[in-house]
C-alpha cells in the first residue's frame, strides 16, 4: 500500500511539472488526455507499427522515383554522345575487317543517305512549285489564244466593212447618201 501512495505522489509531481504543456485527447482512448508529445503505453506499439510501415513505404516510393530518374537522366547521356571511331590502315589491309569497320562504314552512308533525302525533299519542293506556275502559265496561254482568236474574227469583220464600203462607194459612183442633201 505504501508503495501505490509513493508511486502515485511520484506520478503526481510529474503531472504538476507537465501542467504547462497542453494535454489533448488521445487518437486511440477517447477517456484519456495525452500530452502533446505522449502517446499512452498501451496503444504507442500499435501506432508505431503502423507509423513505420507507411512511412517505410513513402521511403520506397521516393526512392523508386529518385532512381528511375537517374536512370533515364543516365540513358540520354549514353544515347547522346556515341563512340566515335576512325577507319585506320590496319581494318583497311587485314583480311577480316574490324567491327568498327562496318559500323563507321554504315554511318558514314546514313549521313549520304539522310543528306540525298533532305535533297529530294527541296527537289520536290521545287518541282510542285513548278507545277503550280506551269498551271499558270498554261491558263494565261489558253487566255491569250482565245484573244487572238477574237482579235482575228474582229479583224476579218472590219475588213469586210471596209471591202463593202469601197463596193458601195464604186455602185454609187459619186452618189453622197448624206443628210444634208435632202433639205
Amino acid at each position: 500500500m505504501r508503495q501505490r501512495s509513493v508511486m502515485s505522489k511520484m506520478r503526481t509531481n510529474t503531472d504538476s511539472q507537465k501542467s504547462n504543456t497542453v494535454s489533448r485527447p488521445s487518437a486511440t482512448d477517447k477517456e484519456n488526455l495525452v500530452a502533446a508529445g505522449r502517446m499512452l503505453r498501451s496503444t504507442n506499439k500499435q501506432i508505431k507499427e503502423v507509423k513505420t510501415e507507411n512511412v517505410t513505404s513513402d521511403k520506397t516510393k521516393l526512392n523508386l522515383s529518385n532512381k528511375s530518374k537517374k536512370k533515364t537522366c543516365e540513358d540520354k547521356a549514353i544515347q547522346t554522345a556515341p563512340e566515335e571511331y576512325n577507319i585506320t590502315t590496319e581494318d583497311l589491309t587485314s583480311k577480316a575487317p574490324s567491327k568498327y569497320y562496318w559500323k563507321v562504314l554504315a554511318e558514314k552512308r546514313q549521313k549520304v543517305i539522310d543528306e540525298f533525302l533532305v535533297e529530294i525533299s527541296t527537289l520536290k519542293e521545287q518541282n510542285n512549285m513548278l507545277k503550280e506556275q506551269l498551271e499558270k502559265l498554261n491558263e494565261k496561254n489558253i487566255l491569250n489564244e482565245e484573244m487572238l482568236q477574237e482579235a482575228k474574227t474582229f479583224i476579218e469583220v472590219v475588213q469586210e466593212m471596209i471591202e463593202n464600203n469601197s463596193n458601195d462607194s464604186n455602185d454609187n459612183n459619186g452618189i453622197n447618201n448624206s443628210l444634208e442633201d435632202t433639205y
